[in-house]
């Protein structure tokens, strides 16, 4: 059965209609992406400064070999993996690819404890059989140092009582190439973490009171909660990078839709036109002939 030029007519509107959505989210995601590349920013540099100080402690006492408990594996506990996800879909393979690696870790830490991120993440964990310990929702798009300071905390008060021993983070870091999820250890604090091509050596000697352990017990909980809200920001960013990838491929794929049914409504057009023309000419000629 032919089709209809009405029914081509409605197809049309159908898409210029979700063309008009997938445009709009694809600019209010440009919009967030902006905003929280500026926050990131700011927060790579406080952290950094944070893991600059730590840095200098552990090489001025490295002679003394500095003991923290932040610094040491505990056999007591249970390891917790933080799996940031989104709260909203229609960001590609986004929650999936953060779903499948969660889901890894769990098979291969059967004992271990899930906190989740997001409503979206909740679902994909529970679609592979997985039932997060604890979800945060209405925190992805918009990370907030405020809770990245409470979760922290919290993480911190559960390993110094032992609860846990490690503390993980899976998340996607915001790189504009390639935006793979990858699981980070927030806790323990190891002092490989601190030596890197930016170490300066041996510092100046510098006095700390009370201490140099106790200014390192103080710098740690600011540290901690400044490495995960800035894995919080970047986890917005790639989700939103994602979002804004997603949408403009639909928007795409939307426009060259439109040209396919344009096409198909023009032919149909000019079909019924041709169609018109031959059944007046036929009508006509049979006029003459007094039929």
């Amino acid at each position: 059965m032919s089709e209809s030029l009405s029914d081509i007519k409605q197809h049309l509107a159908s898409v210029r209609q979700t063309r008009q959505i997938t445009n709009a989210m694809f600019l209010l995601s440009t919009s967030m992406l902006k905003k929280t590349l500026a926050g990131m920013e700011y927060s790579l540099r406080y952290r950094e400064s944070l893991r600059g100080a730590m840095r200098e402690i552990l090489e001025m006492s490295e002679d003394a070999g500095i003991r923290n408990r932040y610094l040491e594996v505990s056999p007591k506990g249970t390891s917790l993996y933080l799996s940031v996800m989104g709260d909203k879909g229609l960001c590609g393979n986004y929650n999936y690819a953060l779903a499948a690696l969660t889901s890894q870790i769990k098979r291969e830490k059967p004992g271990s404890m899930l906190y989740c991120f997001g409503l979206e993440g909740e679902e994909y964990l529970k679609a592979r059989g997985l039932r997060p310990d604890r979800v945060l929702p209405g925190s992805s798009m918009h990370p907030d140092l405020t809770l990245a300071r409470e979760l922290s905390k919290a993480l911190i008060d559960m390993y110094v009582t032992d609860e846990v021993n490690e503390v993980f983070i899976i998340y996607t870091p915001y790189k504009a190439a390639n935006r793979a999820p990858v699981c980070r250890r927030m806790l323990p604090l190891l002092q490989g973490d601190f030596t890197d091509s930016a170490s300066r050596g041996r510092p100046n000697e510098m006095l700390y009171e009370p201490s140099a352990e106790s200014v390192f017990e103080h710098i740690v909980p600011l540290y901690c909660s400044a490495l995960l809200y800035n894995i919080l920001v970047q986890a917005s960013a790639s989700e939103n990078a994602a979002r804004m990838d997603a949408m403009q491929s639909a928007t795409n794929n939307a426009d060259e839709m439109l040209r396919t049914l344009e096409g198909r409504m023009n032919a149909v057009r000019q079909l019924t036109i041709t169609n018109e023309i031959t059944e007046i000419a036929a009508a006509t000629q049979l006029l003459k002939r007094g039929i």
